[in-house]
C-alpha cells in the first residue's frame, strides 16, 4: 500500500488500519501512518549473536590489560 503525498497529511483511523494489506507492516501512530521495515532474519539474528559473543568474548580477555 502506497500512500500519496495527499493521503499523507489525512489522519486514520484503526477502522482503516484494519482494511491495509496484511502482508505490509505499517504502524498508526496519532493517526499517521509509518511504513516500517521489515524485522530481521533468522540467519541475521544468528550472525548478530555471534558477533556479539566474539566481541563480548574478546573483551573480557583484554579488561585485565591496560595499555597506559
Amino acid at each position: 500500500m502506497s500512500l500519496t503525498p495527499n493521503e499523507l497529511s489525512t489522519r486514520f483511523t484503526y477502522r482503516d488500519y484494519l482494511r491495509w494489506p496484511e502482508d505490509e507492516r505499517w504502524e498508526l501512530i496519532d493517526g499517521v501512518p509509518f511504513d516500517m521495515t521489515p524485522a530481521p532474519s533468522t540467519d541475521h539474528q544468528e550472525v548478530l549473536g555471534e558477533l556479539y559473543l566474539a566481541f563480548a568474548n574478546y573483551l573480557r580477555e583484554k579488561s585485565h590489560y591496560s595499555p597506559i
